[in-house]
């Protein structure tokens, strides 16, 4: 999943890309400008900056060419893996070598000074609220300054066959499950269609979590100008005992979370084993081209004690605001977003979900439409707990430690409550913030 905020750091080096130097209507490869008749610059080199991640590259980097076509300008793309992006751009800054444009999924977030905000370029109330929030609004304050370039959201998707041999119907909007539904139809599922496992969720907390946050829980709350540590409260523990249970219990495959295989319960799903499967929305299209042995769907999320729940990640389109050239690269903005036909070429060749309000990927087929609008949905389902969640940064003082200890207590080593326990009191020592649940 595409996600802003699920950073990974290691290094890998810094290219320059050769492939697109696009040149059309008099444009050249230097910085020297003119003025078209209609106004707008031509002429110019925009440097743009992009990651190494999935799902960056065809849509983008055609609306790129297209605008550069239709302008007379160029475009040069540096690539620069996800992982370096946090060491390089304040090197970049400090060397006063910036790009005209950034794609990325965190640096806006977390050097928001360096960047344009972006209601001073385009009208934000075109945007999918719930993701701009999310995807675009810097850590330290309410400003945007980003443009919403792609996003996802954790969304089920089924096994339409299995579901018909046991003789359950898919939950819709109107009418979700509710989660304890989802774990006894998952065993039903294995007692009457014959699958492996009737749940399967990726290896994630950002999987788990949309259970913690659907039973009211949160890892922390916000107190004054800080936050306070409520992790361990009795609404997880009781959230991440049933989900235990639902592991020991063989309906979820355990050993995945377990710690005693690599496998990807993605896999599982594709080839049957299980048939029903909570991961990202970005798998649909890899599900369309990858499952021929039964037929799949996407089905609305269960509701827990309190509410239903998703969680959102995605990139942005960020200008940095001492860039040589940030007129052309609010121009190219302009041109992507306020002209909804170049947004619909770049929603066409993405596959995704659509960030533009009234706006939404049309594939051929009419199921694949209805699950597409179901995704779309999903982004209703986001609580202020994950929101709040998210402001507080927390993964910059632990992160993957909060995962382990959840596969702790799903292998049996420790209780539910011993392992939120012990990472609520590392994240609360590392942080410096106070626990509402003492251990």
């Amino acid at each position: 999943m595409k996600s802003n905020f699920f950073t990974r750091l290691s290094a890998v080096a810094l290219i320059a890309a050769m492939g697109l130097s696009l040149t059309a209507c008099g444009g050249s490869t230097d910085s020297s400008s003119g003025t078209a008749d209609d106004g707008k610059t031509s002429g110019q080199t925009l440097k743009v900056m992009l990651s190494e991640e999935p799902g960056e590259g065809d849509a983008l980097g055609t609306s790129l060419e297209n605008w550069a076509a239709e302008t007379g300008n160029t475009v040069e793309k540096i690539i620069i893996s996800h992982d370096d992006m946090r060491s390089k751009f304040p090197s970049m800054a400090k060397s006063q070598d910036l790009p005209d444009l950034v794609s990325t999924t965190f640096l806006h977030q977390l050097y928001p000074d360096e960047f344009v905000k972006m209601d001073e370029v385009l009208d934000l109330s075109i945007f999918n609220e719930q993701a701009l929030d999310i995807v675009c609004k810097s850590y330290t304050s309410d400003d945007i300054t980003g443009a919403l370039e792609q996003f996802t959201t954790t969304c089920m998707f089924y096994n339409k066959d299995a579901f018909e041999a046991a003789g359950l119907t898919a939950p819709t909007a109107e009418d979700p499950w509710t989660w304890e539904e989802l774990y006894e139809n998952a065993a039903l599922l294995q007692e009457k269609a014959g699958v492996k496992y009737g749940f399967a969720a990726d290896v994630s907390r950002a999987r788990y979590d949309i259970l913690m946050y659907a039973n009211g829980g949160s890892l922390v709350e916000k107190d004054g100008d800080s936050f306070t540590v409520t992790v361990n409260s009795p609404e997880n523990v009781s959230t991440l005992e049933r989900f235990v249970k639902a592991n020991a219990d063989g309906v979820m495959p355990k050993a995945i979370w377990a710690g005693g295989t690599t496998d990807n319960p993605v896999e599982y799903f594709k080839n049957g084993d299980a048939a029903i499967l909570l991961s990202g929305s970005w798998n649909y299209n890899t599900f369309v081209n990858d499952i021929s042995k039964f037929e799949f769907g996407v089905m609305v999320s269960p509701k827990g004690t309190v509410s239903q729940s998703s969680i959102l990640g995605g990139a942005a389109l960020a200008i940095p605001a001492n860039a040589k050239n940030t007129e052309l690269a609010k121009d190219f903005i302009k041109w992507l977003y306020e002209d909804q036909d170049n947004y619909k070429d770049y929603l066409q060749l993405h596959k995704g979900l659509s960030v533009l309000n009234g706006v939404m990927y049309e594939p051929e087929n009419e199921s694949a439409k209805e699950d597409f609008a179901l995704m779309q949905n999903e982004t209703t389902y986001m609580t202020d707990t994950f929101v709040v969640d998210e402001s507080s940064s927390w993964r910059t003082y632990k992160d993957n430690e909060y995962r382990d200890a959840i596969k702790r207590a799903v292998s049996g080593e420790i209780t539910a409550q011993e392992a939120l326990d012990g990472f609520a009191s590392a994240l609360a020592e590392s942080s410096g913030w106070s626990m509402k649940y003492p251990a």
